[in-house]
């Protein structure tokens, strides 16, 4: 007997992850705090993304272990959906300036590794992420497969946040610089994704209790943040997305949020909308900044508050719209559709 379960509380977490990432992109906090804002932007909204990842680790990665032409497919749809996103960001990049002087190499760099917008690089780490965990997961055992994950986010560690810890004119040092030739941060398909997508799967394969990932998540939650303060002091971060208590205030977190489960859909929002508010923001800032100038409203920029509430707002209109823009289109079956159901056999 096949029967669909609900998680509306991953769903709300997944629109609460796409408001924290234009946090990150807008720093709300820095008018008031800079240090609060540190905190908000670059250690708690960083389970933002990690969250995404784990999401497609629960729904989708399990059906595509199963079904080839399911992983297939939806590896399609990722790469669809970063083609339209290309061409919509190409004019603002040209007239940024981001392919100025760039080579072939640097281009197909942009395309395949670092994303060809700043926000972008979520999908080409999807698609890369995604596969290498599907030829793991079928060449190796669960805990070798595991293993090599947290091997791969341990070697990012030093390429991100914990760079600083390297000691120049060493061959460590030699090594992550000739990495950095090739693409712009560890926090990428092959270093980043693959461990939160695992910690996706690993979920829906067996979860702790409820009471032990409530528990947990408050000692490994303190612990990233603390982490996080001690690293900005120590002044180690050459990026500031890979954290070693991730992995674990993100496993319990999502665990957590898995215990709100129903047998019947509840009606919330429609599905898409954190990925189009993801998708969209970066256009909104630059809107709302526009705006500002033409208007003469600097306090929509100058207030980072207003700023960040100015560009969430308008973001959330825009998703808006386009949701109901996509809901007129031919409907088809889409794979990895459903990422607010799994199916559960007895």
């Amino acid at each position: 007997m096949t029967e669909k379960y609900f998680y509306p509380a991953i769903d709300r977490f997944k629109l609460l992850a796409a408001f924290l990432v234009i946090a990150i992109h807008t720093s709300p906090l820095t008018s008031l705090s800079p240090e609060a804002d540190y905190i908000l932007t670059r250690v708690l909204a960083r389970t933002a993304v990690p969250f995404f990842f784990m999401v497609t680790g629960y729904f989708v990665l399990p059906k595509a272990l199963e079904d080839r032409a399911y992983g297939f497919a939806y590896l399609k749809r990722i790469g669809l959906i970063y083609l339209v996103s290309v061409v919509l960001y190409l004019p603002v990049g040209i007239y940024a300036g981001h392919f100025k002087g760039a080579g072939i190499i640097s281009v197909l760099k942009m395309i395949f590794l670092d994303g060809t917008f700043y926000h972008l690089w979520y999908l080409p780490a999807l698609l890369l992420g995604f596969a290498l965990l599907l030829l793991l997961l079928r060449a190796l055992p669960f805990k070798a497969a595991g293993a090599v994950c947290v091997l791969l986010y341990l070697a990012g560690l030093f390429g991100d946040s914990y760079y600083g810890l390297i000691g120049e004119k060493t061959f460590v040092y030699t090594i992550y610089q000739g990495l950095f030739h090739i693409f712009e941060y560890t926090r990428n398909g092959l270093f980043y994704t693959p461990v939160f997508l695992l910690l996706g799967y690993a979920a829906a394969r067996r979860r702790p209790s409820f009471a032990l990932s409530i528990g947990a998540l408050g000692v490994s939650f303190g612990f990233l943040l603390g982490e996080g303060i001690l690293l900005k002091l120590m002044e180690t971060q050459r990026h500031d997305s890979m954290y070693l208590f991730l992995l674990p205030v993100m496993y319990f977190l999502f665990s957590a949020l898995l215990e709100d489960c129903t047998g019947e859909q509840r009606k919330t929002f429609p599905k898409d909308l954190p990925l189009y508010i993801y998708l969209l923001h970066p256009l909104f800032i630059i809107l709302v900044r526009g705006g500002a100038k033409v208007t003469r409203l600097s306090f929509f920029v100058d207030n980072s508050l207003l700023h960040y509430l100015a560009v969430a707002v308008s973001t959330l209109a825009g998703a808006l719209i386009l949701t109901k823009l996509s809901t007129m289109l031919p409907k088809k079956n889409k794979a990895g559709k459903k990422t607010s159901a799994k199916s559960k056999t007895k």
